[in-house]
């Protein structure tokens, strides 16, 4: 494709103001300006086929999210099937993130325990703050330790490929012993920015052996609703209701439900993993998914540079349509009347030389096969 476009443009450098070429260069400019975003369209899902294969080969990173005592540490050791984290109900247990490598299904994890998100009346300095009422209780204060901890935390979520929130139920003090949905604002916020980074998210709801069986149908519905509203992009299918204490929640053979969230997590890396192709269909065709899975970093930022260069040539032409980036563009798209030819000429042909690199199959982008492409289109039969 790109060896058309180059030919076209080429073609009109040289021959536009000959006699017999048809072509007026406003109509041949908008035609290349279509060819290359439908072009460009397929290199930027070539390149997420290539993102999706280095999940396989490097393995997929996951976040255990969560304010402290949620449970992280216990629903790591369930998954691992030993003693990788220490359990305590002291508050800042887990300082430093915790990666444990794991194979669940056939898929590399690194799962990433990691301190928990709260609040306290410590400033960075270490010294209390004061509320407006002298009398209400204070958050414990947190060591600097821990806020290290904290942030190193927020930074594993953010770059984690998958991110699994571990919200818990709690006993109140006093009252009826019915426990009730606790959403620290810390973890939703961080849970917010993890989604507008359009991370997979999934919401292991813990310590379920703590709701009496009778009143599970009536509350874990308001509870999964509570969850929705707090964090728009997750559904109801997101949530799984879990016990790490393996307590039966009513599915035979499967204590605490760990078996069906695990599942959750696996049919989250099909997703991930899954290629596509430029129509958004999943790719079928396995010659081309075992091409992608072959991509290297290198060639993955030839890519890049390529789009980039496809991009400046939609700018020369004043074509871009760049607001539909990931679709084929505006097919619409005015071209400008006054077109820099050489200059858009010229971005194709770096953009040639990104592929050649990648292909190996010569320097400026085949520079004989473009010269062919102008004597069949344009000189053949004049």
């Amino acid at each position: 494709m790109l060896l058309s476009a180059r030919g076209e443009m080429e073609a009109l450098i040289d021959f536009s103001e000959d006699q017999h070429f048809d072509a007026s260069p406003h109509t041949l400019c908008a035609s290349v300006a279509t060819q290359v975003r439908t072009l460009r369209h397929k290199m930027r899902i070539v390149r997420q086929n290539a993102v999706k294969g280095e999940l396989l080969r490097s393995g997929i990173s996951v976040a255990l999210l969560g304010a402290p005592n949620a449970g992280k540490s216990s629903l790591l050791n369930r998954v691992v099937g030993r003693e990788a984290a220490i359990v305590s109900r002291e508050a800042g247990t887990t300082r430093d993130v915790v990666d444990v490598g794991v194979d669940l299904a056939g898929w590399f994890v690194r799962l990433g325990d990691m301190a928990g998100l709260r609040e306290s009346s410590a400033d960075t300095n270490g010294s209390n703050r004061h509320t407006e009422h002298e009398n209400e209780p204070h958050p414990p204060a947190i060591s600097d330790i821990e806020l290290e901890g904290i942030r190193r935390a927020r930074q594993r979520a953010l770059e984690s490929d998958l991110v699994i929130l571990v919200l818990s139920l709690e006993l109140p003090p006093t009252g009826p012993r019915i426990p009730t949905l606790t959403l620290p604002p810390e973890v939703v916020a961080t849970a917010h920015h993890c989604l507008a980074l359009h991370k997979p998210l999934l919401v292991a709801l813990n310590k379920m052996d703590l709701l009496p069986a009778h009143l599970r149908p009536e509350l874990l519905p308001d509870w999964i609703r509570q969850i929705e509203i707090a964090l728009p992009g997750v559904s109801a299918g997101d949530v799984t209701p879990i016990s790490c204490r393996g307590v039966d929640l009513g599915e035979e053979g499967d204590p605490g439900n760990l078996q069906r969230f695990l599942r959750s997590v696996v049919a989250c890396f099909e997703g991930m993993t899954q290629a596509v192709t430029p129509d958004g269909e999943v790719l079928r065709e396995a010659s081309l998914w075992e091409e992608a899975l072959g991509a290297t970093e290198r060639q993955r930022g030839l890519l890049d540079e390529c789009v980039r260069f496809l991009d400046g040539f939609l700018g020369a032409v004043g074509g871009d349509g760049d607001a539909d980036a990931d679709g084929v563009g505006d097919a619409d798209g005015e071209v400008d009347a006054d077109v820099d030819i050489v200059v858009a000429a010229e971005s194709l042909r770096a953009a040639a030389e990104c592929l050649a690199r990648i292909t190996g199959r010569g320097e400026g982008g085949d520079v004989e096969e473009v010269l062919g492409v102008v004597f069949e289109k344009f000189c053949v039969g004049k």
